[in-house]
């Protein structure tokens, strides 16, 4: 079954009125797989600032400013805390890709990109947490001009639970923000360039 048509899933991670939305829309699962992209981006962003968030998308309101055919833009509104503010970006390859920020002007300045597992290209067997983190990395060094084997990419566990990525170069913590995905055979990173600037030029 479609998961546009399930209707069970549907009420595990929608409200009332987007699963209206998407039942009565021309194309279903594009609104649905944009209304959960925006969820899981909105979790990302927020749980830097609320370490011990629970990802609860069923409470969690999603307000799109309509569609488009390669981009759409809205925010999503966490009860009792920030709004955090999306952009979608529909792709050639069938999927939907999305950022976010708390501030909207910092949509602006996220550089994000996309990559295809070579596993898939090449025949090959790659872990993709550790191939997007070759790609952030690969990015970083070419945009910034840094020596790439002087930065790493860690995820650090507190509480038994592992926290958002960090940027470190030459062993040191650079205070930026950065984010990591994957899903079947795409993954992707975004990061904030005014503050990988800023922070790139202190370490240095």
């Amino acid at each position: 079954m479609n998961r546009s048509r399930d209707f069970r899933y549907q009420k595990k991670i929608l409200t009332n009125v987007e699963i209206e939305f998407v039942n009565d829309s021309e194309n279903p699962d594009k609104v649905l797989w944009s209304l959960w992209a925006c969820k899981e981006t909105a979790y990302k962003a927020i749980r830097k600032s609320y370490a011990g968030l629970s990802f609860l998308p069923r409470q969690w309101s999603v307000q799109l400013n309509g569609y488009d055919k390669m981009l759409t833009e809205g925010e999503v509104v966490i009860p009792g805390l920030n709004t955090v503010f999306v952009r979608l970006f529909y792709l050639p390859e069938g999927c939907v890709h999305c950022v976010g920020a708390d501030n909207w002007a910092d949509l602006d300045n996220i550089i994000w990109g996309m990559e295809t597992l070579q596993e898939f290209t090449a025949g090959e067997s790659i872990e993709p947490s550790l191939f997007v983190r070759e790609c952030l990395v690969r990015k970083l060094a070419e945009l910034y001009q840094l020596n790439s084997r002087k930065l790493e990419i860690r995820r650090e566990k507190e509480g038994g639970e592992l926290q958002p990525p960090q940027l470190y170069y030459e062993n040191r913590k650079a205070s930026c923000d950065i984010s990591l995905s994957h899903d079947g055979k795409f993954v992707a990173y975004a990061f904030l360039k005014q503050f990988i600037n800023v922070n790139m030029k202190n370490l240095s």
